[in-house]
């Protein structure tokens, strides 16, 4: 397998090599030159999630590691689940079902990537003497998975930017007391988007990065994207649900990687229907579907602070795919928004993305509605990002089709906006802080490149 930039000036690059880039030297995102197609009546037969897993992303990696390598990499990675089955599901009205992706060891479904990509770092850094160095920034689960991971590894150092009171409680302390030589934790004065402008300018300067050996977790790297691919398969496999069933997936989404996962599958022979785009009032995918303009608004803090995102990175990908694969075409889009704002996309190509994919935006009050409404009924309690996929798949699909919702992150980590919409203080107790007896270290700064490179320069060898 090949990979090229959606800009066009990386070509016919491995896995190997766009996994430690991350981000293209033109500033794009790495995308296969074709996509894998998969017999999906062979894959029923894969139940066990680290075979399938095996299955899904071997072609992503094929020349690069060893099938044996592979596998024992993958049945690590997933060995620390908290449950037998690392996916649950949750049943609610008829054709409706809860995906329960929060069973890893940070609660959230960035587990399932990161555990696995961690340690595929660390087997190209085996031979190697030098430290790498991660970059990432996050809206708030991101970051906890990557630190999680990153502690068991002796290769790899992580710098992770968070913005200043824009995450919760409980997500900032998953980062921040997780104390390590090799963890650095960096809250920064402004919103997520300017996290990740900081480490977009990082990565793109490749003076410094290569001097730094510096890569990126972020959802922009291929192989996160890759990760997820998986649990769209397994969800259908394990409910047994017939290729005539109309499948529909609802997928909470701000940086648009997970629900672009959703899209690589059925790309692959997934026999899906639709994928509903789930947005809060950071709302610049919905305002898309609905007008084909594509453009910025001030980002707003909301109850579901991992969706607070005024530019969803990983749309690039699929405006690669509506743009032909054309690289110049997709280059000048991004260059009009940087320049610009935005861009608008021809009645085509809009047509061509409203063929697979449907939009919804849920306000914060529609949210709050959604997790008491939910518990009153079910006796089942969902965070605010899971709300927001229930509420945007109930306005979009029919109960006569299957509709999955994508539960990402557990409602232990939003306690404060979940007993507030029921009405009963049932994780504010020791659950909430048991786990958490360290204290808190992080550095703290303005929005400011500069200084984000001094940590990095000053950290980089411990």
């Amino acid at each position: 397998m090949r990979y090229l930039s959606t800009r066009g000036a990386d070509k016919n690059l491995s896995f190997k090599g766009i996994l430690f880039s991350g981000l293209a030297s033109d500033g794009g995102l790495y995308v296969p030159e074709k996509w894998p197609q998969v017999d999906f009546e062979k894959l029923k037969k894969q139940s066990n999630y680290s075979d399938l897993a095996f299955e899904i992303i071997h072609p992503f990696m094929e020349g690069d590691i060893e099938n044996k390598q592979l596998k024992k990499i993958i049945n690590d990675a997933y060995s620390n689940f908290s449950r037998d089955e690392i996916i649950s599901f949750k049943n609610l009205k008829k054709n409706e079902k809860i995906i329960e992706l929060f069973n890893g060891p940070t609660l959230a479904f960035k587990d399932f990537a990161m555990q696995l990509i961690i340690p595929i770092f660390d087997y190209y850094l085996s031979s190697k003497k030098e430290k790498l160095n991660l970059i990432v920034a996050t809206s708030g689960d991101t970051g906890s998975a990557a630190i999680n991971a990153v502690q068991k590894s002796s290769k790899i150092n992580i710098f992770c930017l968070f913005p200043k009171n824009r995450i919760s409680d409980f997500q900032k302390k998953q980062m921040t007391t997780v104390h390590g030589n090799n963890i650095f934790p960096i809250e920064i004065d402004g919103t997520f988007d300017d996290c990740q402008n900081i480490v977009k300018s990082i990565l793109i300067d490749k003076s410094f990065s290569n001097e730094f050996s510096i890569a990126a977790v972020n959802s922009i790297n291929w192989s996160r994207v890759m990760a997820q691919i998986i649990y769209y398969f397994y969800s259908l496999i394990k409910n047994d649900i017939s290729e005539k069933d109309l499948i529909n997936f609802s997928v909470p989404t701000g940086n648009f990687g997970d629900i672009y996962a959703g899209y690589v599958a059925i790309k692959m022979g997934l026999p899906a229907n639709k994928l509903v785009i789930a947005t809060n009032e950071n709302d610049i995918l919905d305002r898309f579907i609905n007008s084909g303009n594509y453009s910025i608004n001030e980002v707003a803090k909301t109850s579901s602070p991992s969706m607070d995102i005024a530019i969803a990175s990983n749309f690039e990908r699929l405006l690669f795919e509506i743009n032909n694969k054309s690289t110049e075409k997709t280059s000048k889009n991004m260059d009009d928004l940087r320049t610009n704002n935005g861009f608008d996309v021809s009645e085509d190509q809009l047509n061509l993305v409203k063929k697979l994919f449907a939009s919804k935006r849920i306000n914060q009050d529609e949210v709050e509605n959604l997790i008491k409404n939910t518990y009153d009924e079910f006796n089942y309690v969902i965070d605010p990002h899971t709300a927001i996929g229930l509420g945007a798949s109930r306005e979009i699909n029919n109960e006569d089709e299957y509709n999955f919702i994508l539960g990402t992150a557990h409602p232990l980590k939003f306690s404060k906006t979940v007993e507030k919409a029921i009405e009963e203080n049932i994780y504010s107790s020791d659950k909430t802080n048991g786990d958490f007896k360290e204290e808190e270290k992080f550095f703290s700064f303005e929005n400011s490149e500069s200084k984000v490179r001094e940590i990095i320069k000053n950290n980089v060898n411990k």
